[in-house]
């Protein structure tokens, strides 16, 4: 099989990480921060220890590792900031490129009746004009949430023009990298986010089951799962302290730890080097598909670019003319032994602004383990 589905989890993982994974089942998985015995005060120093990597990896202007919340993922952390920051009476803006990971969420609220939220356009080449943000905000807007990139074309955001409106209206900005961190530069001071939430399994290689949100200075979340923290246990009120005010109950030690090698393979092979690889290998593919007739690359703009360029990740979406997404990729699989990603990419209102609703497309992402071959 040749796996070209990296825009929806990495694979395979670097072999590090299931040695680190094993090695930990095998000597070091107890309860990290629940007692006071030398191995569960260890296993929290490892978590303490990836705190403090990911507040330098995400450059945060808070410069404090407990404002790293690890969740199950960036699904789960973007739930954990909406729900616990929206209120009643708010407006939320957004964009058309979201996946289901924010608009559900949104929607869910609406619903309630406790929030109004606008889904921001996009261009055919499936990126935002930040003046249409500033179109977009009214005097209650509280929120905005922007994806950093695109699932479905790859193209990346203006996010630091989007922000920028965005906080200079007291707007709090929650950025969702679950499709950039670890495949391009995530940087919180530069942008000028105030949140960001990502993903461990995707452009990080860690295992599936691993995420989390940096939380800026500014920002106060409001607890939305209360439980176990193994800190002020007496008291019936869920600490207000960072980090358990997000996060209760046992972490997810054994990802953690899968994910913690994962960051040390990238620092070794270098996160440019890794992405100019990937890049390299999409541009190749997209070379390839203007020698065939019939077929359409997806949000690309005509003429269609000769490569990526730098503000698009490793992702080309594309359709063949007469023949739908699904049976498309079910050939490639069947007969080729190409593993890649056919329908609507969780990403429903990108596939409308970009004109391939309601079937999709057949989308090729690419991976550090990816050849030239393949």
């Amino acid at each position: 099989m040749i796996y070209l589905d990296h825009a929806a989890t990495s694979f395979p993982k670097p072999p590090t990480v299931a040695e680190a994974i094993s090695g930990h089942l095998a000597s070091r998985a107890v309860n990290p921060g629940r007692a006071g015995y030398d191995l569960a005060l260890a296993a929290a120093a490892d978590i303490d220890d990836l705190r403090r990597h990911f507040d330098r990896f995400f450059n945060n202007p808070a410069a404090d590792p407990d404002r790293c919340v690890f969740t199950a993922n960036a699904t789960d952390a973007l739930n954990l900031a909406i729900a616990g920051l929206c209120q009643r009476g708010d407006h939320v803006i957004t964009t058309v490129i979201e996946h289901n990971s924010v608009l559900r969420p949104l929607h869910a609220l609406q619903r309630q009746g406790l929030i109004e939220w606008t889904a921001v356009p996009c261009d055919g080449q499936g990126r935002v004009d930040p003046t249409d943000i500033e179109s977009a905000l009214r005097p209650h807007t509280a929120l905005a949430v922007f994806g950093h990139a695109s699932n479905v074309c790859g193209a990346i955001q203006p996010v630091a023009a989007m922000a920028a409106i965005c906080r200079s209206r007291g707007v709090t900005v929650l950025l969702d990298a679950a499709q950039t961190a670890g495949s391009h530069p995530v940087d919180m001071t530069t942008l000028g986010v105030d949140m960001v939430a990502f993903t461990g399994h995707k452009g990080l290689l860690g295992p599936t089951g691993t995420g989390g949100l940096l939380v800026g200075p500014e920002v106060e979340i409001r607890s939305t799962r209360w439980g176990g923290t193994g800190t002020r246990s007496a008291e019936a009120d869920h600490p207000r302290s960072w980090p358990y005010r997000l996060e209760a109950g046992t972490l997810n030690s054994v990802g953690l730890t899968g994910l913690a090698a994962a960051l040390d393979w990238l620092k070794d092979e270098g996160c440019a080097d890794v992405a100019a690889h990937e890049h390299g290998l999409a541009d190749r593919f997209l070379e390839g598909c203007r020698e065939l007739r019939g077929l359409s690359v997806v949000g690309m703009g005509e003429p269609r670019p000769a490569n990526l360029g730098p503000d698009r990740l490793p992702v080309v979406a594309v359709n063949l003319a007469a023949h739908d997404p699904h049976t498309v990729g079910q050939f490639l699989d069947l007969e080729h032994g190409l593993a890649v990603r056919t329908g609507l990419h969780c990403a429903p209102l990108m596939h409308r602004a970009l004109g391939t609703a309601p079937a999709g497309a057949v989308r090729f992402s690419f991976g550090p383990f990816n050849t030239s071959e393949d």
